[in-house]
């Protein structure tokens, strides 16, 4: 070859290399993008915003560990350069430019990566997503606009698309590569000789350093803009919303608005006296000692019928006082999530506000932050960090003093029973223990309100009880913290509340003490009674009559037997021989004719029918047995039809006694009613009336309560 077409084939090289390059540098922002959506998408980057940690801080230090990380793979393709002799990157009076292009390209694909990452909610997706974005408008971009520009007649269309094909920093990075490859060659329209010059160098040199910073302070702004969730599904749900408005006319808009306010004075006019007493207390500014209290707080979604939106919470208004535990019951989807997500600074009101130490969270959220501490509903961990190093890292943000962290970090894992999970990861973590440290990173650093949403989901019993105790000496004993705390376990709010509101469809439908609320909406009793063992007389005996019926013919000139024999056509299930008690097996076919002669032919259906579910455990068994072996013995069946008369006259004197009664369960050891409660029967009357005739009825011991939580919680449920 000569020296001219050596020289050649080396550029091509060179602007290969540079295809190369810029295809493998396409793969490193969708890095960065994964770690910061998947943060957001367990909520721990809301975690560190909450714990205090400024939305500066959070970006700059980001951004500074990105490009730092960027740095091992720049240097490895420079040194590639060098290896491979590509003076066109390394030579003189390249080399210079050629780095500051690469710490430049760091530094602003890492800014605009940051920006794509508000339209993904899930971090797979934003991985392939920013790749192809950052491969189109880099690589891509750069040799469509090589094209044009070597074809005369799109050459100067190119020059005017190049100024907005410069706003992408993966197109000046590729672009002044290739412009440096192909810089002897004048392949590059308006290449100069030197390496600055405009197309050359200087133009992706200028792009990109305005772009580092114009792309991080444009982050920095879509992380500070009003709490519009930047996706494309609500993008796409806005402009329906719009073109919904426009083709209404004004007749057809007013009636959904005027609908809404009659709804609203429905829905105040059938406010629970409590719930408006709450409300008149806190609106007057009776709230002394109040830490927490919330006015008309409000959220709307877009989805639903009225202008497609949807009320998420309905004017909630309420306050927590110093050393309260407040609990929030409700269904999934009733707004408790969704009030703790507005009070922890997650989501922002759409109407109403609330005041954490008399701050408005909407307009000073920072300053309210500091005094929360917040456990989500799912575990907002760093999956490689061990428990210990979360623990130091949120003792580290919360201002914990060194001289104390290593102190305050070991009580925490004493506190919790963590400390021989101290150094696990916390992806190896089982769920209840993930919960634990969930719990200890809201309580670290002693805040004075700690907001706790489901805290013992996936706990077993006894790190349930476990975790109670906690929480139990955090506010009530303590006295000194507030505790907001949302479940689905009854057991869980009877045991850690101090009030207790219970949320339908957004609105707070009751409040007050767990004692408050069983006495107000407890409309009934609830009576279980477990009558006495049958006695071995009163068994010996129904055995010997049913042994006589079966085989004493002479007594009874047509005995059990024989009308079986009829019945059946003859049977060879029994000896002819009169044999013991113990050896009677009886077959289905005798159980009915048993049945029919002890006069309840309807209590042996549900013994032979194929479940016998309704008469408990014991009848069950029987029932299984009767289909297993063929046969219940004689003793085994006498004693199940003893236990049920017992309950027969139980049952009998409990629905005349108390009108009204109905019908619960049993267990085949226990049976349960529910007893009208009012002024026409109190407590003392139901023990009175069970207490005299409790010897007579044969009841071996009985029990009175009022109306469980979960009882309650049912009835707003279904009438939601």
């Amino acid at each position: 070859m000569t020296k001219s077409q050596h020289l050649q084939r080396r550029d091509l090289d060179a602007f290969s290399a540079a295809v190369v390059v810029n295809i493998a540098f396409s793969f490193i922002p969708a890095s960065f993008a994964v770690a910061i959506v998947k943060e957001r998408e367990v909520k721990a980057k809301h975690q560190q915003l909450i714990s205090g940690v400024s939305i500066l801080s959070y970006w700059a230090s980001t951004y500074i560990w990105d490009f730092i990380s960027f740095l091992f793979p720049s240097s490895f393709a420079i040194i590639l350069f060098y290896i491979f002799g590509l003076d066109q990157f390394i030579g003189r009076g390249s080399f210079w430019p050629t780095i500051l292009m690469f710490l430049e390209y760091g530094l602003s694909i890492a800014s605009s990566t940051y920006c794509l990452t508000f339209f993904f909610s899930e971090h797979a997706m934003a991985q392939n997503v920013v790749l192809l974005v950052h491969f189109f408008t880099g690589l891509i971009l750069m040799v469509i606009s090589f094209i044009m520009g070597l074809i005369q007649t799109t050459a100067s269309a190119n020059s005017f698309l190049k100024n907005f094909f410069r706003l992408s920093p993966g197109f000046c990075f590729a672009d002044g590569l290739a412009s440096l490859a192909l810089l002897r060659q004048g392949m590059k329209e308006g290449s100069g000789d030197r390496v600055l010059d405009w197309n050359v160098t200087g133009a992706s040199i200028c792009y990109m350093g305005a772009e580092g910073i114009f792309y991080f302070l444009l982050t920095l702004g879509l992380e500070l803009l009003p709490p519009h969730k930047l996706t494309p599904v609500t993008l796409i749900e806005c402009w329906k919303r719009i073109k919904k408005l426009f083709r209404r006319t004004s007749s057809s808009y007013l009636e959904p608005l005027l609908e809404s306010s009659s709804e609203n004075v429905a829905l105040d006019f059938d406010e629970d006296i409590d719930v408006r007493t709450e409300r008149n207390r806190v609106l007057s500014g009776s709230t002394d000692n109040a830490i927490i209290y919330l006015r008309n707080l409000r959220k709307v979604y877009p989805g639903g019928k009225h202008l497609g939106t949807k009320i998420a919470v309905h004017s909630l208004t309420f306050s927590v006082q110093e050393g309260e535990c407040f609990g929030f019951l409700g269904t999934n989807g009733a707004g408790k999530t969704t009030t703790l997500s507005m009070l922890s600074g997650e989501e922002y009101p759409s109407d109403g506000t609330a005041f954490i130490f008399g701050k408005d969270i909407s307009s000073n959220p920072k300053a309210t932050r500091r005094h929360i501490g917040y456990c989500p509903q799912f575990d907002a961990l760093l999956e490689f960090l061990t428990v210990q190093e979360h623990l130091e890292l949120y003792a580290r943000i919360k201002g914990v003093p060194e001289y104390r962290l290593e102190d305050v970090v070991m009580e925490k894992l004493v506190e919790f029973d963590l400390l021989k999970h101290a150094n696990k990861p916390s992806f190896s973590l089982s769920g209840g223990n993930k919960r634990k440290l969930s719990v200890a990173i809201a309580m670290i650093g002693d805040p004075p309100i700690v907001i706790l949403d489901e805290p013992s989901t996936g706990m077993d019993p006894i790190a349930k009880r476990f975790m109670w105790e906690v929480i139990s000496r955090l506010s009530t004993r303590q006295g000194k913290t507030a505790v907001i705390l949302t479940t689905h376990s009854m057991n869980e709010a009877q045991a850690l509340c101090t009030r207790i509101g219970i949320m339908v469809e957004g609105q707070l439908r009751c409040i007050g003490s767990p004692q408050h609320l069983k006495t107000r909406f407890g409309n009934h009793l609830e009576l279980e009674v477990k009558p006495t063992e049958v006695s071995p007389g009163d068994l010996e005996n129904l055995c010997q009559i049913i042994q006589e019926r079966l085989f004493d013919v002479h007594s009874h000139p047509r005995s059990l037997l024989s009308d079986l024999e009829v019945c059946i056509g003859g049977t060879d299930s029994i000896a002819s021989e009169n044999p013991s008690v113990a050896e009677i097996s009886l077959s289905e076919e005798m159980i009915v004719i048993i049945g029919r002669w002890l006069g309840n032919e309807e209590r042996i259906r549900t013994l032979v029918s194929s479940t016998g579910v309704s008469d408990g455990v014991f009848g069950e068994q029987l029932s299984e047995q009767l289909v297993r072996d063929g046969g219940i013995p004689l003793p085994i069946f006498s004693e199940w039809w003893l236990a049920k008369e017992k309950f027969s006259i139980i049952d009998s004197f409990v629905l005349s006694s108390f009108p009204g009664a109905t019908f619960q369960g049993s267990n085949g050891l226990s049976i349960k009613y529910q007893l009208p409660y009012g002024e026409d029967l109190s407590l003392a009357d139901v023990f009175g009336h069970l207490e005299r005739n409790r010897y007579l009825l044969g009841m071996a011991e009985y029990s009175i309560s009022q109306s469980t939580l979960e009882t309650i919680f049912n009835h707003f449920a279904a009438n939601s």
